[in-house]
Formats: C-alpha cells, structure tokens, sequence
C-alpha cells in the first residue's frame, strides 16, 4: 500500500511539473526607436536563468519579400508606413488563433498576409499595429545587441 500512494504521490509531482507555465517578465512600454537598443537587451536574473524583456511597441506590418515557414514566421514590422524608416522583425505562431499569422502558400503577393489579432480583427500588410512579445536579438546577455533584433510575438492588436 505504500510503494502505490509513493507511486501516486511522485506521478502527481511529475504531472504538475508538467504543467509548469514561464514566468513573465512585466511589460515594458517600449518606442520602436527602442526596442532594439541595449536597454532591452537579454539579462541573466539573480537565478542566472537567461531572461528577454516583454515590450509593448507600435509599427506598421509588412509582408516579407521571402519567407520560410515551420511552425513560426517571420514579419517585418515597420517605424512608418509604407515600408519607411527601420525595420523589426517579428515572429508569430503559425495557425488560425488569435495572435497568428496565417500560412502564406507559394506565389503568394502582399496582399494575401493575414495576421488573427487578439480581439479576432484580421490584419494585413500595412496595418497599424500594437506589439507584445519578448525581444530575442540573439545576444548574449551583456554583451551588444544585434540588429535587427527578433520579437517573439505573444499579442498583437490593431492600433489607432
């Protein structure tokens, strides 16, 4: 009877270690001139576990002349309108939830770029859009950040 409730007892631990979700980083307001500077560079926390900043910033989506899908991909995100100024990338979630890029399929044109927002609006190339995610440069922690960096899309919503 006690090797079966020791078995239970370490299945439960297991399961709900499982289950563990990532702590957050607080969101940060950010600028797009920002984003990519090194005050939102990766830090190693007092536990010396690698951590990103999570941002909020605003730009205009634009769909990438080349793309190579898996189950994520890449978008530019634009200062300005019209492809104007600097450029950030940004990685969405592959699918048809809220918060993913839909799959582009070959051939595509700029037009066919869908984005499911977090309120379910569609958008396209050139939307003005809100921003939350991690910013991923691909540094190391203390050292410079690499441009252009990456933001690892957790929200996005249309912005006035």
């Amino acid at each position: 009877m006690k090797i079966i409730f020791n078995v239970a007892l370490l299945c439960g631990i297991l399961l709900s270690a499982g289950c563990y979700k990532k702590d957050q980083q607080p969101l940060e307001q950010a600028t797009f001139e920002t984003v990519c500077t090194d005050k939102y560079a990766p830090f190693y926390d007092e536990r010396k576990y690698s951590r990103f900043h999570h941002v909020a910033f605003t730009g205009y989506l634009a769909t990438p002349k080349s793309v190579m899908v898996s189950n994520t991909m890449s978008v530019y995100v634009y200062g300005k309108p019209n492809r104007e100024g600097e450029k950030i990338l940004a990685s969405f979630r592959v699918g048809s939830r809220d918060n993913h890029v839909e799959r582009l399929k070959s051939g595509y044109k700029e037009s066919d770029m869908k984005i499911k927002s977090d309120t379910g609006a569609i958008l396209g190339d050139g939307s003005k859009v809100t921003i939350e995610g991690d910013v991923s440069p691909g540094a190391i922690p203390g050292k410079p950040m690499d441009k252009p960096c990456l933001v690892s899309v957790d929200k996005v919503v249309a912005a006035n």
